[in-house]
């Protein structure tokens, strides 16, 4: 028997006439495209969700910090740092990063300080393209604010913000003999700082946008009491940010023979935890997702064991015109195969259009459960990320037939093995 009956016989068996045997198989092809759509937007979401985390983390930060080898040690010469990354062919910008106190009236809340000097011209520093009420020229007095930080505190552009420096209030105190704290003596008279709200900034990252505020790094040097054009750390950006490997070798070469108290890392290396987290989460749902398309395989394994009983006489018929055990067997191995590949192929534009239709999804779902069910406090993002990676369809799709075609490999055995003569006995 050629092919192509073995195709037309696989396909007949695949819709036979309406009885029990066809509803359990269209069950069969909407559990495998459940399964595939399950997948399919569960790795999207994953995969979506890396992307914008790596790009708010480039957004947000750069490529690369150098800092002193030294906790709580200034680099009291940065620009001769800046000149070493200029030399190994990247932009810099000395800044400050330090923890403060904001205070509104009665409200005190613990945030972290960014000054950087906004005369310096670099290309992958934007504030004013994220400050989305007011202005980020950030002259001295002056300072940025994020929408949440406005928010939580009552603030608008003009009003006044007290900030608290951490060195002057940790001179307030100091531990005595006996081990107990107590007030410092000869105290001078501390006062905060006070600064005149520029902007109002959102870099649509919640976790960045609910703790950082900008100042002008002269502010934020007189706020510490640092030395006037001392730096915390000097950011680092490189023309391609995924392949730094030759510039950072060139720069820390530099460091090693100008600046052997800085060292640089990589905006990798210092995000490594979290970036590790989410591509083990990502292969672990994977794993586990696939056993959603193995419990539909089985599913396959019982429709077919049923069609090989209620074809029994009709195989026992094509084994005595002489059909072999070979191509009984592929006429079912074919059935599980035709199961997978339409059960695939519509799992796969299923899970296409809820990734494309999510938000509506996650808009429609709040409305009728009244609750946020991505909510940003938790995850960080203003939306649901996905895209789809074409691999990941591939991959899906051939693990997803494979499986729902060995499901036909034990229904196929069974008729391989009947008996034409007992098969026909009452025929």
């Amino acid at each position: 028997m050629n092919i192509r009956a073995e195709l037309f016989l696989a396909w007949k068996y695949f819709k036979p006439k309406r009885n029990a045997v066809s509803i359990i198989t269209l069950i069969s092809v909407i559990g495998v495209a459940l399964g595939v759509a399950v997948l399919i937007v569960v790795l999207a979401v994953m995969t979506g969700f890396s992307d914008k985390m790596r790009e708010k983390l480039l957004d947000t930060t750069s490529h690369a910090q150098i800092r002193s080898k030294y906790s709580g040690v200034v680099i009291r010469n940065p620009e001769a740092v800046v000149e070493m990354v200029k030399k190994a062919g990247g932009e810099a910008m000395p800044v400050i990063i330090s923890p403060v106190l904001l205070q509104k009236e009665d409200d005190f809340v613990p945030k972290v300080v960014i000054g950087f000097d906004p005369a310096r011209k670099v290309d992958h520093l934007k504030l004013s393209e994220v400050v989305r009420i007011g202005k980020a020229d950030l002259k001295r007095g002056e300072v940025v604010v994020s929408y949440i930080i406005a928010r939580d505190l009552g603030l608008s552009v003009g009003q006044k913000l007290l900030i608290h420096s951490p060195t002057n209030l940790a001179k307030l105190v100091k531990r005595g003999k006996n081990g107990r704290l107590e007030v410092s003596k000869n105290l001078e008279m501390y006062l905060p700082s006070e600064y005149r709200i520029e902007g109002i900034s959102c870099f649509n990252k919640y976790d960045f946008d609910r703790d950082f505020l900008f100042m002008n790094i002269s502010d934020v040097a007189d706020l510490l009491d640092l030395d006037y054009g001392a730096a915390s750390a000097v950011y680092v950006w490189t023309p391609d940010p995924f392949h730094m490997d030759e510039f950072l070798s060139r720069v820390r070469s530099e460091l090693a023979r100008n600046a052997p108290f800085c060292f640089i890392e990589s905006w990798q290396e210092i995000n490594k935890r979290l970036l590790g987290v989410l591509q083990v989460e990502k292969n672990m749902q994977f794993f586990l997702l696939v056993f959603i398309v193995l419990v539909a395989a089985f599913s396959i394994t019982n429709t077919l064991i049923t069609t090989v009983i209620q074809k029994t006489k009709e195989i026992g018929l094509l084994k005595a015109m002489g059909a072999g055990s070979g191509t009984v067997m592929r006429i079912f191995i074919l059935q599980g195969f035709f199961v997978g590949v339409i059960g695939t192929v519509s799992g796969i534009v299923l899970g296409a259009l809820v990734v494309k239709y999510r938000m509506a999804i996650l808009l429609t779902m709040r409305t009728i459960t009244g609750q946020e069910i991505f909510p940003p406090e938790i995850y960080y993002f203003n939306e649901l990320p996905a895209r789809i990676i074409l691999t990941d369809i591939f991959w899906i799709g051939i693990i997803s037939v494979l499986l729902c075609t060995f499901g036909g490999v034990i229904p196929a055995l069974r008729a391989a093995k009947l008996d034409p003569s007992k098969a026909l006995r009452y025929e």
